[in-house]
């Protein structure tokens, strides 16, 4: 994914990667298989070429359910015998099976399980949404990976040892996640291609927006050259006149969850009656106290002085 597989490939340009897709989705539905295109931020082609890039695209990304190897091959091979390049290379990385095609554009096939293939078209569109829900999300010890959303447990400070962590998914359930940051459930459907501006507008109505979370790092505009997504939304927070925090604590008023990350991240109540507190929202705080125990029972027998060291042979390697 990314378009990076193979050197000397070429972009796609709107024509030409509305025109590719529909090739694939012929070939496909010839298959009889499920399969679909992770959706494309919708003004991505106004925003590329404002920073002086006509061809906005740097590959055609397609997940297809099927989880059988010899399956899969199949389909690689009617894939690439019909719209690839020939004599070029097929790429493997896991699932994932990378080759060019005549023009020289990426295609990138994922392949997946049938009940998986919602969540990761909706985990991988709309570019950049995402990671800028995961950089609200990371302060608040969670985690949007394609696992599903994640808890992050850890015993931090263990001398000699450091932090132990595990991690927990809560669910991967998308009405669920949802419904828990407060998203509208059209950013998660993996169909509906949001603009830039939605996007902006959708993040900064969640449960999880803190205006701080998006710190210096995330704005430096080197790296948001190579992210157009990521710079149009940095650039409207920027620009935008109205007092984002406030608007949201409007909308949240009362709101027990959003109370609850405030509360965290003011220092108001500790990590581990938090994480606690979380986990109780999914019907999980067993498992996360199991998990914690096994953490510190881990933590505790790693930190248990060597029987082997002890202060005899400390003497005997010197005896002055």
């Amino acid at each position: 994914m990314g378009g990076d597989a193979f050197q000397s490939t070429e972009r796609l340009s709107e024509e030409d990667y509305v025109r590719k897709c529909e090739e694939i989705k012929l070939l496909l539905g010839t298959a009889g298989v499920n399969f679909g295109f992770p959706a494309e931020v919708s003004d991505k082609q106004a925003i590329c070429k404002e920073r002086g890039k006509d061809k906005p695209y740097g590959d055609v990304d397609v997940i297809i359910a099927v989880e059988d190897h010899r399956r899969r091959t199949e389909i690689v091979k009617l894939l690439k015998t019909s719209v690839g390049l020939e004599g070029g290379d097929v790429l493997r990385n896991d699932t994932t099976y990378s080759f060019l095609s005549k023009e020289r554009f990426q295609i990138d096939l994922q392949f997946c399980k049938q009940e998986n293939l919602a969540f990761i078209l909706a985990y991988q569109s709309n570019n950049d949404f995402g990671a800028l829900l995961g950089h609200l999300l990371t302060p608040l010890k969670l985690k949007w990976s394609k696992l599903g959303l994640v808890l992050k447990l850890r015993i931090p400070n263990v001398s000699g040892v450091g932090t132990c962590k595990a991690e927990l998914v809560l669910t991967k359930d998308l009405s669920v996640v949802c419904s828990f940051l407060a998203l509208p459930g059209h950013s998660l459907d993996g169909k509906t291609r949001m603009s830039t501006t939605e996007i902006f507008e959708v993040l900064t109505r969640t449960r999880v927006f803190f205006l701080t979370d998006y710190d210096v790092k995330y704005k430096i505009r080197e790296r948001r050259k190579r992210r157009p997504v990521s710079d149009c939304f940095f650039n409207l927070l920027e620009s935008n006149q109205i007092d984002l925090e406030e608007q949201k604590r409007n909308i949240f008023q009362k709101d027990e969850v959003e109370m609850l990350f405030r509360s965290f991240r003011n220092k108001i109540i500790q990590y581990e009656e938090y994480i606690s507190l979380i986990s109780e929202q999914f019907n999980k705080k067993d498992e996360v106290l199991e998990i914690l125990a096994s953490l510190k029972e881990c933590a505790n027998s790693k930190h248990a002085p060597n029987p082997k060291f002890n202060f005899q042979i400390l003497c005997s390697w010197c005896p002055d």
